[in-house]
């Protein structure tokens, strides 16, 4: 919702995590937007305007499909108007919802540091995503090749 301008990202879990994928979905609104002040981050279990942040129980929503929530990666994206959620099974999920959130909105990163970043211009007062996944594995890899060097495995991680 739009309050002043600004895009409510409301954190319902408080961990580091899901707190960096508040500031994460915060920073990538505002340069969507042109405006690094649109994502306003609220830690107010109470607010129901916004984009809320947390896990599935927060939501009641069921993991019963999961073997084991804490290992196995799901979300569960619900955005209409700007207003909804983006849960996960764990707090990496989270995380992943957010990054997925963007990537259905339009934003890219092909490469490794800011030249990798292909983010739109758009307005940020109507977006809307419904999206459930499961990832088909608990492991997650990389693949290094080419040039390797501190600087490149730096830019990968962030």
């Amino acid at each position: 919702m739009m309050v002043n301008n600004k895009v409510k990202i409301v954190v319902l879990n408080s961990c580091q995590t899901v707190e960096y994928a508040a500031a994460e979905l915060s920073k990538y609104l505002g340069i969507m937007a042109n405006d690094e002040e649109i994502g306003s981050i609220v830690n107010d279990k109470n607010e129901k305007d916004g984009i809320s942040l947390g896990l599935f129980k927060d939501f009641g929503i069921s993991d019963d499909f999961l073997k084991d929530p804490e290992l196995d990666d799901a979300i569960d994206i619900k955005v209409e108007n700007s207003k909804g959620y983006i849960a996960g099974s764990n707090a990496r999920s989270v995380l992943i919802g957010v990054y997925r959130f963007l990537e259905c909105l339009g934003c890219r990163w092909l490469r490794p540091g800011k030249d990798g970043e292909t983010i739109p211009n758009r307005d940020v007062s109507n977006l809307a995503v419904t999206l459930q996944e499961k990832a088909s594995y608990r492991h997650r890899g990389m693949c290094i090749e080419g040039s390797v060097s501190l600087e490149n495995m730096l830019d990968s991680v962030e």
